[in-house]
């Protein structure tokens, strides 16, 4: 929806008082909900108003125009960002599908982090089903390698999240304080079948 002050600077465009509109664009706020479209409405009448004003009234155009980008520049790189990390997490809880938008990518390099450990969790997949009479479940490795990649390395490490607390309490970290919680991270490094170097 058209602010109020955007829309009379239209209306004083469109009755040739290009001087009282370009004034009139000062009062357009981008706060709120509807900033991205009020700041695109102040970049086109502010853009016809330059190219028909020489002068103060030009120069006013130019801060107006300034202001805009400014605004939707800022809005494109937040919205970029919001969409990067919502790729990103979807992909990190879908290890096969990370592997396929890698190599799609055309990344020649691949890290799987996981709290569980691919291999033991097949194993246990494995004789689960045994013990059912059932089917395991593939191992996550053998679906990423489906995908054209090759394990090169494995490795695990122990991520600390609570220390024993003292009187020192925040110091503990730095005074070498014990670890009474923590949890594993287990590391797949893969690289493209090919053996390409990235």
């Amino acid at each position: 929806m058209m602010s109020k002050a955007l829309d009379k600077a239209t209306q004083q465009f469109q009755a040739r008082q290009y001087k009282k509109a370009a004034d009139t664009l000062y009062e357009v706020s981008f706060a709120g909900d509807d900033g991205e479209a009020a700041a695109r409405g102040v970049l086109s009448l502010a853009t016809q108003l330059r190219d028909g004003t020489e002068g103060s009234v030009r120069a006013q155009c130019e801060e107006h125009i300034a202001r805009a980008e400014r605004l939707l520049s800022t809005e494109e790189r937040v919205f970029a960002q919001t969409r990067i990390d919502r790729l990103e997490a979807d992909l990190r809880q879908d290890p096969v599908g990370l592997a396929r938008w890698a190599r799609e990518a055309g990344l020649t390099w691949l890290e799987l982090a996981s709290a569980e450990d691919f291999v033991a969790a097949h194993m246990r997949s494995a004789m689960d089903a045994d013990g059912a009479g059932g089917t395991a479940a593939a191992c996550v490795i053998d679906a990423v390698e489906a995908e054209g990649w090759r394990l090169e390395h494995v490795s695990s490490i122990f991520r600390p999240t609570r220390l024993q607390t003292s009187p020192l309490r925040g110091a503990d970290l730095f005074m070498g304080g014990d670890v009474v919680e923590g949890t594993d991270v287990h590391l797949y490094l893969f690289r493209t079948a090919r053996g390409e170097s990235g």
